[in-house]
């Protein structure tokens, strides 16, 4: 999720300037904000955090170049494994691996998948993914690469071993569309197809598969607020079946569906203008639509963060307390709860019971938040920040539908 991940990560190893690298003795606590229904569980610092990606008892996060909390110059980047069955999350394993982007999707139990730019532990230059085994997470260990062309971020088809790419949101050309890969043999991921019914690259994509829909969500499609909507009942062959062009949307940068496949919520990536510590911001909001017909889909709502941000409105290309819009999406699975990141906003749980008012249900931001990714996991909610870490938090009194 994640057009200027590069800049952020220059950001990060030349100043880090919202949590600068001291002695972790030295540096104060950080100020938080939250509602009275959340308990942080845990926080573990690096700075960097991209993607988060979770199956059973372990929980993988993506960390582009940054350096840690622990006074180190070096560079960590890599992907971070965790073991969340007991109280607290407890690191069991790191892959140490440079480079961007380092988004992590999980393809099944024991194999992940690790998007990368010219990674330095990349068995293939240039942009694409690695297949990492990690049935001992102790000891991750990278199987295979393939060089797609383009890899800005990857999600597996659920229920098969096939990975769509998207670039970034790059418009035409050869590589126009994302590319599906096949892991079958993780040790040689194979290109089987190209998705030549979209006629410009994703910047994201996303899947539902219900017993009513088998759907795929391509964020991004032309570089400004346009999503497609795909069917992928045949997901080597995927159909459109829907679009949205939203003008009030600076640029789609992803769109995902609730578990039942009725709500879609699609993040505003707004890179020219941008504040979220009002909530009345007409840009980096999230919008939210009734896809009950993909082919037709609806308007319901949209929210933006009352906190966050330093007061002014920013750019990207700022400094970095003004960057405050929405980036992770993720819904508690069975219901209308819907996690919103916000870079300097922290985090937010929007009860979208009745998707034409939002309520925020929680919120989590602390003075030091810079929340990329979010996941709800048994239970739980995960945040990935680029510049506290991993986040884990206990949140009670949501709506169970």
């Amino acid at each position: 999720m994640r057009t200027v991940r590069t800049l952020m990560a220059s950001a990060l190893i030349a100043g880090a300037v919202v949590a600068p690298a001291l002695g972790a003795d030295a540096r104060p606590a950080p100020k938080i904000d939250k509602s009275k229904n959340v308990t942080l569980l845990d926080d573990i610092k690096y700075t960097g955090g991209s993607e988060v990606a979770a199956s059973g008892k372990y929980v993988y996060t993506g960390q582009i170049d940054g350096v840690t909390h622990r006074g180190e110059d070096k560079d960590q980047g890599g992907l971070h494994i965790f073991d969340v069955s007991g109280a607290k999350p407890k690191e069991v394993g790191f892959l140490h691996c440079p480079g961007n982007d380092n988004d992590v999707e999980v393809v099944k139990p024991g194999l992940v998948v690790m998007g990368f730019h010219s990674n330095q532990c990349a068995p293939s230059a240039g942009n694409g993914f690695m297949t990492v085994d990690v049935r001992n997470p102790k000891k991750p260990k990278i199987l295979g690469s393939i060089n797609t062309g383009k890899n800005h971020t990857l999600k597996p088809v659920p229920g098969t071993t096939l990975i769509y790419t998207a670039g970034g949101g790059l418009a035409g050309g050869s590589n126009a569309g994302p590319a599906i890969v096949d892991v079958k043999n993780p040790a040689k991921p194979v290109l089987v197809a190209k998705a030549k019914t979209i006629t410009s690259d994703c910047h994201d994509i996303s899947f539902v598969v219900t017993k009513e829909k088998k759907l795929g969500f391509c964020a991004g499609a032309i570089g400004t607020g346009e999503v497609h909507i795909l069917d992928i009942s045949d997901p080597i062959n995927p159909k459109p079946v829907g679009k949205i062009v939203n003008p009030l949307i600076q640029y789609s940068h992803y769109a995902t569906a609730s578990s039942d496949g009725k709500l879609l919520a699609i993040d505003d990536e707004a890179f020219a203008f941008h504040e979220c510590h009002t909530g009345q911001t007409p840009t980096g909001r999230v919008w939210i639509y009734d896809i009950s017909n993909p082919s037709v889909p609806v308007v319901q709502s949209s929210y933006a963060a009352p906190r966050g941000g330093d007061g002014t409105v920013g750019t990207y290309v700022g400094w970095v307390p003004s960057w405050c819009l929405s980036h992770g999406l993720d819904w508690m699975p069975g219901t209308h709860n819907l996690a919103v990141t916000w870079f300097t906003g922290g985090v937010s749980v929007l009860d979208l019971s009745n998707a034409v008012t939002p309520k925020e249900a929680a919120y989590f931001q602390a003075e030091d938040s810079a929340t990329y990714s979010a996941l709800w996991h048994n239970g739980n909610l995960y945040t990935n920040d680029m510049f506290r870490g991993l986040d884990a938090f206990k949140i009670t009194g949501l709506p169970k539908k």
